[in-house]
């Protein structure tokens, strides 16, 4: 093998398409911009795609939200959730279409969906726990943190094959084993992604540095992915290939500032939410 890829030229390659969500979400877009539209128009967007109404019904009506009472419509949904919430999940659920066709012989799909959808919920309850704004973003970080592994396998199989070779035989962190092949990691893979698509800069700060949160200019955001992604290798939910678990920083613990008694009622949280939230987005 010559040299590794650049990261640029591994996230040109990426198709910039949204899958078959793509025309919904210009529709929910223009709608927006347009001053006759309201929710119930939204709703009427939405219902056009049958699977997306499935979905995001199963979702409204699952524990992750907790609803009191059954909701049967997309405008009941659209109306509790909101514009932003629903995007969101329309992104997430574009996310893993786009990269369906990833060969599972290195990483099985089924586990690294299972791992991030797990970390994104943990990152949504902690953000909750500690009463931070729009806690709903951060179960979209915690999804997609460990999508610059996805672009490595999908563009650059050869070279991911010799960073997992290297992981077996030094018995290292697989990130380590990236920075030794390649010379950057999947972070970074991640946030040049992401950048690409035009996210939020604090949710690019947060994967970008979801294992070195004190040296993101978003301390928070990163924070809580980082706890969050611990919490659930040690609770070993899925795998996105790490074997072992990454040390948890210390200072990212402290800058959410919970106790340790919030732990018990997470890992319930997690257990409780994560079938639910699987079937929203991965089931067919």
């Amino acid at each position: 093998m010559n040299k590794p890829p650049t990261i640029k030229a591994m996230v040109q390659a990426v198709p910039r398409s949204l899958g078959s969500y793509g025309p919904v979400l210009k529709e929910i877009e223009e709608a927006l911009q347009s001053p006759q539209n309201n929710l119930a128009t939204i709703g009427e967007v939405i219902q056009k795609d049958l699977d997306l109404t499935a979905r995001l019904l199963r979702l409204a009506n699952s524990p992750f939200y907790g609803f009191a009472n059954r909701l049967s419509t997309v405008a009941e949904a659209v109306s509790l959730l909101g514009i932003q919430q629903i995007q969101d999940m329309i992104v997430a659920s574009s996310v893993l279409e786009q990269f369906k066709g990833v060969p599972d012989n290195l990483v099985n799909k089924d586990s690294f969906w299972r791992h991030c959808i797990a970390v994104g919920i943990t990152a949504r309850l902690l953000a909750m726990e500690r009463r931070l704004p729009k806690p709903d973003k951060f179960f979209v970080a915690g999804l997609l943190h460990d999508v610059g592994r996805l672009v490595l396998l999908s563009q650059a199989a050869e070279w991911a094959r010799a960073v997992f070779e290297l992981y077996q035989q030094e018995r290292i962190l697989l990130r380590d084993a990236e920075q030794k092949v390649l010379g950057y990691d999947h972070q970074q893979i991640a946030a040049e992604l992401l950048n690409s698509w035009s996210y939020p800069s604090a949710l690019v700060q947060a994967v970008a540095f979801h294992h070195l949160p004190n040296q993101s200019v978003a301390k928070m955001d990163a924070a809580v992915v980082h706890v969050a992604d611990h919490l659930v290798n040690a609770m070993s939910i899925g795998s996105s290939g790490e074997q072992f678990i990454p040390p948890l920083e210390e200072k990212a613990w402290m800058t959410l500032g919970l106790g340790t008694e919030v732990l018990g009622r997470l890992t319930e949280e997690v257990d409780e939410q994560i079938l639910a939230v699987e079937e929203a987005l991965l089931k067919k």
